[in-house]
């Protein structure tokens, strides 16, 4: 098999009886990268999610390019959760943390981070808060099954936050012992272990149930009252600035996470060798994990902001012209 004819396998049947005939010859003359190839690839699953725009294949529709980009930045900063959370937990009451009050290049590799943190939480708020709202909208008024999955990010939430309440009891009960190598029975090494699934699996649940909600969302525009006066945006075009600012955040925390081990090993470098790290296993393995998750959510992030990029561009010299 081809690899036009798998690209085109990749579309639902529906899709594929309409469009897989002029589809494929738009393939022989515009597939020339693994970039052109991954982008088809997100039009497949915009597809599968139940586009609801009509498009035209030939030249591929810009909200619909924006809104896979946004979607798949809020994927990546969801991943990045995850990867910073590691990261604290690494941290949090090693010889990093007195080190960082009497080095000063440390302690700015740690702020930084922070400061990464928040500029990406904020983005991620400012850009997606309306068209959480036209979502939420939606839902209430029309689309009980999109009500059901906006409840998926609640009811992780829940189970996060009753599994932490259940692990405190449980460790207290049971006089399970502190942190230390030498002192992290096999039960306490298996309730974080679990706690860390569900999060995990929240996080991943949360993401898709999110995902779907938008793809099924039926318009580009959100009408708003502000201040007694009411307001039109377009969402898409809206929240892209947003994501951009919020994929710079993420690639900040990981160039200041790596700052931060580098200096971090050159200082104690005894500390990376011993088994400090989550649930007790080698520090500069755990490191190396949450290297690996920020990357690569941040590399999603950034595929995102690439594909988004020219039809935000589109759409500000259209608004401008008209």
């Amino acid at each position: 098999m081809t690899l036009r004819r798998w690209l085109v396998r990749l579309y639902p049947r529906a899709w594929r009886e309409r469009y897989a005939v002029e589809f494929d010859a738009l393939l022989e003359e515009c597939l020339h990268s693994p970039l052109d190839a991954l982008d088809i690839g997100l039009g497949a699953l915009d597809a599968h999610l139940g586009f609801p725009f009509a498009v035209d294949w030939r030249v591929m529709d810009m909200v619909n390019k924006l809104r896979t980009a946004i979607l798949l930045v809020f994927a990546g900063y969801i991943g990045f959760i995850v990867g910073g959370l590691s990261f604290y937990g690494l941290v949090d009451d090693s010889p990093a943390v007195p080190l960082m009050k009497i080095n000063a290049s440390l302690a700015a590799a740690w702020t930084t981070v922070q400061l990464a943190a928040v500029l990406s939480l904020l983005a991620i708020v400012v850009g997606g808060l309306p068209l959480a709202v036209v979502v939420i909208r939606r839902a209430l008024t029309s689309s009980r099954r999109d009500l059901r999955l906006l409840l998926v990010p609640v009811a992780a939430f829940l189970a996060i936050a009753l599994y932490l309440i259940a692990f405190s009891a449980i460790a207290n009960s049971a006089g399970l012992g502190g942190s230390s190598p030498g002192d992290f029975p096999l039960a306490k090494r298996l309730l974080l272990l679990g706690f860390m699934a569900v999060f995990v699996l929240g996080a991943v649940a949360s993401t898709a149930a999110v995902w779907r909600v938008v793809s099924n969302t039926d318009t580009a525009q959100g009408t708003f009252k502000v201040l007694g006066r009411t307001t039109s945006i377009q969402l898409y075009r809206y929240a892209f600035p947003p994501a951009v600012l919020a994929a710079l955040g993420m690639l900040l925390m990981l160039l200041a996470t790596l700052a931060f081990g580098w200096l971090a090993y050159g200082s104690l470098p005894q500390w990376f060798a011993e088994d400090l790290g989550l649930l007790l296993m080698n520090t500069t393995v755990s490191f190396a994990g949450t290297i690996v998750i920020m990357l690569a959510s941040a590399t999603v992030a950034w595929v995102g902001v690439a594909r988004g990029f020219s039809s935000w561009k589109r759409g500000r010299a259209q608004a401008a012209v008209g």
